[in-house]
């Protein structure tokens, strides 16, 4: 669910992608440069590395890679644990820190999930902790399918088109004629193929849930939703109930994309987490 973080401040830092980075994807580092990278970041489905430009060129130094089938990174080719497990296995040891929006967030969780001693902070942006009954997994992976199809069947420009028609993103449409475009233009450089591998692969049903491992992580936490949409804001809110530590912030007149909506406030949220994390 792309968009870009655009806050005034933007880093200048890799405007294109570097294969060297991380192995195994195509990866932007962003902040400053004087450190050591101590922060992942990631887009959302059909977003890149690209969507997070707006991080300060003076903020910790951030790993910000094309999740895989998105933008310049291959398309997946193990389930949903092996991917998680060859993302840690990669990730520099000084990375300690993560901050998702929607996709992002549910691999964030599931990277806490499966090494929770090894993240002290995490920012976690409109995105689900996962399914619980075998019901809701039977009913997503079908709806699931249904995109894939698309997108194997007609392509990019006709997957964007009906992607784009989700009430969803209804919130999105009073914003700037020239962002909308821009997220348009994004989505429609991805590669078809690429999107569909991704979402058989990380689509919602086939990611464990990360609820109990939530519960025992002792990390700190904070997640975001915006007031407008209402689906992941019962979510946050019912993440606050399971993890009390949570620090839950609800972002007014925003909806589910809040790169895009309110970028500022996941900025605000990202950067204080680091700080949080540096003092403990």
């Amino acid at each position: 669910m792309s968009g870009g973080l655009r806050t005034g401040a933007e880093s200048k830092v890799a405007a294109t992608p570097w294969l060297d980075l991380l192995p195994g994807y195509a990866c932007r580092l962003l902040g400053n440069q004087a450190q050591a990278p101590s922060t992942l970041l990631l887009h959302g489905f059909t977003g890149s590395g690209a969507d997070w430009e707006g991080w300060p060129a003076d903020g910790p130094l951030a790993l910000a890679p094309d999740l895989p089938g998105h933008g310049a990174s291959p398309a997946p080719a193990g389930d949903f644990g092996a991917e998680i497990r060859q993302l840690l296995a990669v990730l520099p040891v000084g990375i300690d820190r993560l901050v998702g929006y929607s996709l992002g967030g549910r691999i964030a969780l599931s990277l806490l999930a499966a090494a929770p001693g090894r993240f002290k902070a995490a920012t976690v942006i409109s995105a689900h902790p996962g399914l619980i009954s075998l019901g809701q997994r039977e009913a997503r992976r079908a709806a699931d399918a249904r995109w894939i199809a698309l997108l194997r069947e007609q392509g990019i420009q006709a997957f964007v088109d009906a992607w784009e028609r989700q009430p969803l993103f209804a919130s999105q449409a009073p914003l700037p004629a020239e962002v909308l475009a821009e997220q348009r233009r994004r989505r429609l450089v991805q590669r078809a193929q690429g999107l569909a591998a991704n979402l058989a692969r990380f689509g919602l049903a086939e990611m464990p849930s990360t609820l109990a491992a939530l519960r025992r992580w002792p990390g700190r936490l904070c997640w975001l939703a915006g007031a407008r949409d209402g689906k992941f804001l019962a979510i946050a809110m019912r993440v606050g109930r399971e993890h009390p530590g949570t620090d839950v912030r609800i972002v007014p007149g925003a909806g589910h994309n809040l790169l895009l909506e309110a970028p500022g406030a996941v900025l605000a949220a990202a950067l204080e987490m680091d700080g949080m994390a540096r003092r403990h």
